[in-house]
């Protein structure tokens, strides 16, 4: 058993690309029709009724076929029914149009309405914040080398016997058989580095804001509705 399944669609592109995702999907071209332009509009009408489309849903996609739309109808086995459906979907297929509204006349007949909107629009105007650059400061350690040359003391004590033979003086005579003792300590000098960090410069970032007036100009737009007779004798206005 089989069933026909139908896509509709704006643009005929999307159409051939339902068609050929069909295709691909395992369809035979030949279960597969497509329905484009005014001219085609009542075949696809009467092969809709031809498989048991209801009339009415029929004639629907036949006046959508005159409005532009393309149609899309395949003859698909009812296992593969859902995929086949699922396939027209996703290539753009969309819904009927809504049909003209009707409603009965006093007298028994039918009023077919078509509706126009007349649209204003409502302009508001604000302010927002926006970001229009800046500046950006970073502070980084830069190593310079300081060599500098300087003079170390170095001192060393030596000892010296000297071989003498002379008298004692009066002041030595007095000392001489007593006990003393001398120290003579050598020194030296090594090198030492000392640092001391001082400010010389500072970097201040400041803004500063001020206001202004400015004058902003939009458009607001409007839909009206004008109403006037065509062709012969107006209708009544109801």
């Amino acid at each position: 058993m089989s069933t026909i399944i139908v896509g509709l669609y704006k643009e005929s592109g999307s159409a051939k690309k339902a068609f050929q995702a069909l295709v691909a999907a395992g369809c035979q071209e030949a279960d597969i029709e497509t329905f484009g332009g005014a001219d085609s509009a009542d075949k696809a009408a009467q092969g809709l009724l031809g498989h048991g489309f209801d009339k009415e849903l029929a004639e629907q996609y036949g006046a959508a076929i005159r409005e532009g739309h393309t149609l899309v109808a395949a003859d698909i086995a009812d296992q593969d029914a859902d995929a086949a459906e699922a396939i027209l979907d996703e290539n753009g297929s969309i819904d009927l149009p809504e049909p003209p509204a009707v409603k009965k006349a006093g007298n028994g007949g039918s009023v077919e309405q078509e509706t126009l909107q007349s649209v204003r629009e409502k302009v508001e105007i604000g302010k927002r914040r926006v970001a229009k650059g800046g500046v950006k400061a970073t502070s980084e350690v830069t190593e310079t080398p300081v060599r500098e040359t300087v003079t170390l003391r170095d001192e060393a004590v030596d000892v010296e016997h000297r071989t003498v033979d002379r008298p004692l003086s009066a002041g030595e005579e007095k000392a001489a058989f007593g006990e003393k003792t001398i120290e003579l300590t050598a020194t030296s000098e090594k090198p030492e580095i000392t640092k001391e960090a001082r400010v010389v410069e500072e970097v201040v970032l400041s803004k500063t804001a001020s206001e202004q007036e400015k004058t902003v100009e939009a458009v607001a737009r409007r839909t009206d509705v004008k109403v006037e007779p065509v062709g012969g004798k107006a209708g009544n206005k109801r």
